[in-house]
């Protein structure tokens, strides 16, 4: 679950104009309310295989500060033994496009002698790019079952994106839906 800097691309899928994300409905239970909870605090993040990047603990440090603002402007503060629990997940998937190969824009075939005329389709790449999805949970420790869950998803933009802006706009779209 507690993924990697993976989420970090995902986070990048915040693009200024032109947002190239969605929200994932949010899912609650019904006794939730957020205004039960004084107090909270993040689980350890783990990472693991060729996943963590130079920029990990920096981009994870973005995201908890986004989730740190936002449950504060509603009222939490953080604390070493918190009242709600704060899991972070993060997937993210290099994605390749191609295009199939068509006799009109791609040359005629080739006139082999003998009326041996061939050409064949084919998938040809045309550019890498990466797709994330980053997942908040929110765990209430007393009872360690899940009281919340929301989260984003969608292409991650380039690296000229001003991440930490990029971020905040994805966590504050995905807190807007929790209410108080």
């Amino acid at each position: 679950m507690k993924t990697s800097i993976l989420f970090i691309l995902i986070l990048i899928t915040l693009t200024g104009c032109s947002s190239s994300y969605k929200i994932l409905k949010p899912e609650k239970e019904n006794n939730f309310r957020l205004a039960d909870y004084p107090t909270f605090g993040f689980y350890d993040i783990e990472a693991k295989g060729d996943t963590v990047s130079a920029t990990f603990g920096k981009n994870i440090t973005i995201i908890k500060d986004a989730i740190s603002r936002n449950l504060e402007e509603k009222g939490l503060n953080e604390a070493q033994d918190p009242a709600l629990k704060i899991n972070i997940a993060i997937s993210v998937k290099e994605e390749i496009q191609t295009r199939q190969t068509n006799f009109q824009n791609d040359g005629r075939p080739l006139y082999m002698g003998q009326r041996r005329y061939s050409w064949k389709s084919k998938e040809v790449e045309v550019g890498r790019y990466k797709t994330g999805t980053l997942l908040i949970d929110l765990v209430d420790p007393s009872t360690n079952k899940l009281v919340w869950k929301g989260g984003g998803e969608g292409v991650l933009p380039g690296k000229e994106k001003d991440f930490s802006k990029e971020v905040n706009e994805l966590i504050n779209q995905i807190f807007s839906s929790i209410g108080n």
